[in-house]
């Protein structure tokens, strides 16, 4: 069973980073400026549509399942949301990896973000607006050490330290969840992955 709210030591959740005002501007200005991507994926020889559409940024292209993003400058507004991320965090960030869940019956499966150099700054932080969904984590070896915890719009996670290495995250499909969410993924990406 999961346990609610209560997190792994290098996971850190700040509720309502974000004034609601502010969080409700930029996920009207994220949803109609971004470029978000379709993409598909070969599963057993068949192609399967990914349950979400996503933007990226960086300074390198970024490879993940076989998807290539490009390089491409983060725009100024994304980079003065970095540049508070990394004042709060204490943590360098050069890219983002966003991700736009339309409805509840948008997900993203089991995985680690793990996939790319991060030239020995591994932490993430993923900002979310819109929608409130339920995030899962789970111990890759140790498989009852589950949590869960809800992210609401302006909510700020941090995972940091070995929280790639030792945990996998989820966002299940959600019966509840009708909106949009966007979620901002901020790395730092030491050189290309390509």
């Amino acid at each position: 069973m999961d346990t609610i709210a209560t997190l792994p030591a290098m996971f850190h959740w700040r509720p309502g980073w974000l004034e609601p005002a502010e969080a409700g501007r930029l996920l009207a200005s994220l949803l109609a400026e971004s470029p978000w991507e379709d993409h598909a994926l070969t599963i057993a020889g068949r192609e399967v549509r990914v349950p979400r559409r996503v933007a990226y940024y960086g300074p390198y292209p970024y490879t993940y399942s076989g998807i290539l993003h490009p390089a491409h400058a983060l725009p100024a507004a994304i980079a003065v949301l970095r540049d508070r991320i990394e004042a709060v965090s204490g943590q360098p960030f050069n890219t983002v990896l966003m991700n736009l869940y339309r409805s509840g019956s948008d997900s993203v499966s089991w995985h680690s973000d793990d996939d790319y150099p991060h030239g020995g700054h591994p932490a993430v932080a993923s900002l979310s607006l819109g929608e409130t969904r339920r995030f899962r984590i789970a111990h890759k070896r140790h498989p009852g050490e589950r949590y869960a915890i809800d992210l609401t719009a302006g909510g700020l996670l941090l995972m940091e330290g070995t929280s790639q290495l030792d945990y996998r995250h989820a966002l299940p499909k959600s019966a509840k969840a009708h909106g949009p969410r966007i979620n901002l993924t901020f790395r730092h990406m030491a050189a290309s992955n390509v």
